[in-house]
């Protein structure tokens, strides 16, 4: 399993996940081999970091040590950005850090054939990662990156994101009757709509009852109480906007137009890759009176701004440079972005997280074109 630019450049942004509990009288014993140039080997907590260590001697090591039955750890040797995956089940195990490879339970060899599926994958994203890291180097300038990155994202790491998705959902449907879906819901819950995400935490499902699934079954409450808003008044607050003047919500919404109140800011790469999008659909549909306001979860003036300039939001925009203690997460319980909300011209809540072609699917219900 490898931390790769898909997870930090496609998924939303959001806040810090809890820590999986550690601690525990399940042995594992784990045997190994791996390149020369290893000379230690971790035992990673895959959500609370480096539990332990051991030395390797001529290309081989052997680690023993305790943790809760069934917890999910990871073989790691330098760098620990990539592992090989385990389920703590008092197994014998053998592993290979050349080829990420591992043998041991029939769980655990499933588990690891799951995981060089999804890492070949994701691996292909690396030469578009280089490829962008290259043209910093060279000197291009921001426009030139800015139209390289838009490319490389929408033409080939986007396409790559879905294959992944779409196999890490085959993974979860494959595996109700065992805990290896713990592994990967997480990645995934994002990507959900409410019914789906529900179909695959039915309580009734094996991994559903494991730590590691508990982000996953707290957002998905996060969105039941999200999507109860529909149909109710947009609740009004008061932020500063690009003029420093202080503005009300209620300036914009309930006056008659259709209103985007979209949460996003200038640090968050899913916010910027969603924007062009956001853009087209109020260049086409603002002559009928459709209008946006954003509500930035920035600290700094200066790269709130210059985001706005970077993206061509010529929309209404607000912040009170707080982050993620914004008043305007607390007010509508944002916990990740891109997010966003449709109001009526009556001020009630119509649509929720409208994106991609949702949104432009949704404007066009509305405007008849």
């Amino acid at each position: 399993m490898k931390n790769t630019i898909i997870t930090a450049a496609l998924a939303l942004c959001s806040m810090p996940l809890m820590a999986q509990t550690g601690g525990g009288d399940t042995a594992y014993d784990i045997k190994g081999t791996c390149p020369a140039d290893i000379a230690k080997v971790y035992i990673i907590d895959l959500m609370k970091g480096v539990k332990d260590s051991t030395e390797t001697k001529n290309g081989a090591f052997e680690i023993k040590g305790t943790d809760k039955k069934d917890a999910f750890l990871g073989i790691a040797g330098k760098g620990k950005s990539s592992y090989i995956v385990f389920i703590n089940d008092g197994k014998p195990l053998s592993a290979d850090l050349a080829t990420m490879t591992l043998k041991g339970s029939e769980l655990n060899n499933k588990l690891n054939a799951y995981d060089r599926q999804l890492d070949a994958i994701n691996s292909e994203a690396r030469k578009y990662v280089e490829q962008f890291n290259e043209a910093q180097k060279s000197g291009k300038s921001e426009a030139e990156l800015k139209a390289l990155a838009d490319e490389l994202t929408n033409k080939y790491l986007n396409p790559i994101m879905e294959r992944s998705t779409a196999l890490t959902k085959k993974i979860v449907r494959e595996n109700t009757d065992n805990i290896i879906p713990a592994a990967f819901i997480n990645n995934i819950v994002y990507d959900c709509e409410l019914p789906e995400l529900k179909e695959l935490l039915n309580p009734e499902y094996a991994y559903t009852k494991h730590p590691m699934a508990a982000h996953a079954k707290a957002y998905m409450a996060e969105l039941e109480k999200k999507m109860a808003i529909i149909g109710t008044q947009f609740k009004d607050l008061e932020m500063k906007g690009t003029d420093g003047k202080t503005h009300k919500l209620s300036e914009y919404c309930g006056k008659g137009n259709y209103v985007l109140i979209d949460f996003w800011a200038s640090w968050c790469g899913p916010c910027r890759a969603e924007m062009p999008n956001v853009k087209a659909n109020y260049e086409k549909y603002h002559p009928k009176g459709f209008e946006i306001v954003g509500l930035s979860f920035d600290n700094k003036e200066d790269a709130w701004k210059k985001g706005m300039a970077d993206l061509g939001m010529t929309w209404t925009n607000l912040s009170d440079l707080q982050g993620w203690n914004s008043i305007a997460a607390k007010t509508y319980n944002i916990r990740s972005i891109p997010s966003s909300l449709l109001v009526d011209p009556q001020g009630k809540i119509v649509g929720l997280d409208l994106r991609g072609e949702q949104l432009g699917n949704k404007l066009k219900e509305i405007y008849g074109f």
